[in-house]
C-alpha cells in the first residue's frame, strides 16, 4: 500500500492502516518505513533514520515482553503497533509537554489501546540527570528498550541514567536500542555501562550511528 494523500495527517492515516494490517510476525517493509519517516519530519517529529526505525520494529515484533521508549515520536505509533501486535505493552516517556499532547492526540486518534506515553520531566539524580519516572509506569519488567532520549541538550549525562534508574526492571537479557550512538556523548555512556554492567554492544548503520546493547 503506497500513500498518496498530500496531507500529513491523512498520509499518517493511511500509513497507520497499512501497519496494521502487515502479517503480525513480520516486520513491515522498508517503503512504508520511509513513508513513517517523511510524515514524522513533516509533522515536527524527530527524525530517525529509516534503517534505525526498520531495526527497531524488527526488535519489536520479536519481542517476548514489554517494550519501554526513551523519548517519543512517530516511532511510538510505529512500536504500538508492532509490539501490541504480539500482545505487549509500550511505555514511553517524554519530557516535553506539548510532544506528549500532540502522541495523546495520535493515539486516540488510531485507537492504540496498548501504549502510554507518560509526561516524565528530566530531574536531578545527584551525579546525573534522567527522567522522573511516573506512577503509571507499572510495567514490572522490560525485554526491549528503545533508547532515543534524553536529547544531549537537557543534560550532560545524556543517557547514562537508564541502567542506575531502570536495572531491577529490565529483563535479564532485555535489549536496549540506541540511536545516534556514534556521537562522542553516547560513546562515553556506552563505555560507562560497559565498565559497570555486562553488556554487548553491536553497532549498525551505514555510518555506525545506532547500536544494539544485549544484556548477557
Amino acid at each position: 500500500m503506497r500513500i498518496h494523500s498530500p496531507d500529513p495527517i491523512s498520509r499518517l492515516d493511511e500509513a497507520i492502516a497499512a501497519l496494521k494490517v502487515v502479517d503480525a510476525t513480520c516486520t513491515p517493509p522498508t517503503y512504508m518505513i520511509g513513508d513513517l519517516q517523511w510524515i514524522g519530519a513533516v509533522l515536527g517529529f524527530r527524525p530517525n533514520s529509516r534503517g534505525y526505525l526498520r531495526h527497531m520494529a524488527t526488535k519489536a515484533v520479536n519481542s517476548a515482553g514489554d517494550v519501554l521508549e526513551c523519548g517519543s515520536g512517530l516511532s511510538t505509533l510505529l512500536l504500538a503497533v508492532t509490539a501490541g501486535r504480539q500482545g505487549h505493552h509500550v511505555h514511553t516517556f517524554e519530557h516535553d509537554a506539548s510532544c506528549h499532547q500532540k502522541l495523546l492526540g495520535l493515539i486516540e486518534r488510531y485507537q492504540l489501546t496498548n501504549v502510554t506515553v507518560h509526561h516524565a520531566p528530566i530531574r536531578s539524580y545527584g551525579t546525573f540527570d534522567w527522567y522522573d519516572i511516573p506512577s503509571t509506569c507499572d510495567s514490572e519488567s522490560f525485554e526491549l528498550v528503545i533508547c532515543d532520549g534524553p536529547a544531549r541538550h537537557l543534560t550532560d549525562s545524556g543517557r547514562y541514567g537508564l541502567f542506575p534508574i531502570m536495572q531491577n526492571r529490565l529483563d535479564p537479557h532485555c535489549r536496549v536500542i540506541m540511536d545516534d550512538s556514534n556521537r562522542s556523548l553516547d560513546r562515553h555512556v556506552i563505555g560507562r555501562w560497559r565498565k559497570e554492567h555486562k553488556i554487548e554492544v553491536q553497532s549498525f548503520g551505514r555510518f555506525l550511528q545506532f547500536a544494539e546493547i544485549v544484556c548477557v
